[in-house]
């Protein structure tokens, strides 16, 4: 189905988005959303955390959103607003020393990025991610006594999405191996977890005994053209690796066929051509505005710009330039399948799961793979 304008395909038109999205999955009820931003202390550890939950009274099954490198607690809008709006209450955290101070480091002034990345993505940054994942897990398992953050949470569903440097964590919540982490105490709370732009490492590490623990269900999304800027993964294939090599069981893959890695952090992303640019000038940005850039060259949402301040990213980014039309296709699809997956799993919905297993892929169409075991 073509989603653009006519005579202006580049450009997409909303009424044929709607459409679009009102032929694939629906959840039942479509809430309105409300953000506060709050600290939290994880362990012992002050955490910056955004909280989405939907308006109506009520506690509403959660899903923690764990951002990716550089991104502050505002990112992945797109994809959380998605399941706010399907009934979920969405609590997106990230540690400071992941977030966008990362650019202000010596080595990015230096434009020394693929240096960051892995240091950020080593096994001793794992661990401490691991570590501070366990503490939010046990404290959700316990949750303290009048802890008004969780009043509106159904703490006995949850899912862990993670994308990018989260995706890596998310993974460990899953039951990833990987010598030198400490496996997690998942409760049997966690029903699900989402990899938008999963991480493998194919140096030196056994791949498929680290994914052959993995017994909960996961979804991974990708796309061929999903390398990151940062140098470190230059092979997009590698990315379907995790779901290659983990057990059958509730296993999905989304390859989306034309999706740069920035295009998955759900703030709307940029054609390929501009992602290649703006890495291009990644040096410069950083060095000229500090922790108020990223990787990627784009606009960061400062910490009292609110949801406003990431959509202003998402228009930065080139989200209505060229392939726009093809982009809210893919964004469309991108929610439908995991608010699925999650309804799914979190909620057990068996319209949800059919709908995952057998009219997704029509959905979809040829150009997309949705890969199942």
């Amino acid at each position: 189905m073509m989603l653009g304008c006519a005579g202006r395909s580049d450009k997409p038109n909303p009424a044929a988005v709607k459409r679009y999205a009102d032929q694939g999955y629906v959840p039942d009820r479509h809430y309105e959303s409300t953000v506060v931003r709050e600290t939290w202390t994880i362990g012992s550890k002050l955490v910056d955390v955004t909280v989405l939950t939907p308006t109506p009274a009520g506690t509403y099954p959660l899903v923690i959103y764990l951002p990716g490198l550089g991104e502050t607690t505002d990112a992945g809008l797109s994809w959380r607003q998605s399941w706010v709006q399907a009934g979920y209450a969405v609590v997106s955290v990230q540690s400071s020393q992941y977030g966008p101070q990362v650019w202000s480091s010596p080595s990015a002034r230096a434009g020394e990025f693929l240096a960051v990345a892995k240091d950020a993505f080593s096994v001793p940054s794992l661990q401490a991610r691991a570590q501070l994942m366990q503490d939010l897990l046990d404290r959700i398992a316990r949750p303290p006594s009048g802890a008004s953050a969780f009043e509106r949470m159904d703490l006995s569903r949850v899912a862990v999405v993670g994308y990018d440097l989260g995706a890596q964590t998310a993974m460990i919540v899953a039951g990833e191996s990987v010598r030198g982490v400490e496996p997690l105490h998942v409760p049997s709370s966690v029903k699900g977890v989402i990899a938008l732009s999963p991480y493998a490492d194919f140096s030196g590490m056994g791949t498929h005994s680290n994914f052959q623990p993995i017994r909960l269900p996961v979804l991974s999304v990708t796309s061929p053209l999903d390398k990151d800027a940062y140098g470190l993964v230059t092979a997009a294939s590698v990315r379907r690796a995790p779901f290659q090599y983990m057990p059958a069981g509730q296993k999905f893959l989304l390859v989306l066929p034309s999706a740069p890695h920035s295009f998955l952090a759900g703030a709307g992303g940029s054609t390929a051509s501009e992602q290649k640019d703006t890495a291009k000038g990644a040096s410069t940005t950083a060095q000229g505005s500090g922790a108020d850039a990223n990787i990627m060259g784009e606009e960061v949402a400062p910490s009292d710009g609110g949801e406003h301040g990431t959509r202003g990213r998402a228009r930065a980014s080139g989200a209505g330039g060229p392939g726009a039309a093809q982009q809210a296709q893919q964004q469309t699809q991108i929610q439908s399948v995991t608010t699925a997956f999650l309804d799914a799993t979190v909620k057990n919905d068996p319209i949800a799961t059919e709908w995952l297993t057998r009219n997704a892929k029509r959905w979809l169409g040829e150009s997309v793979e949705l890969l199942s075991k």
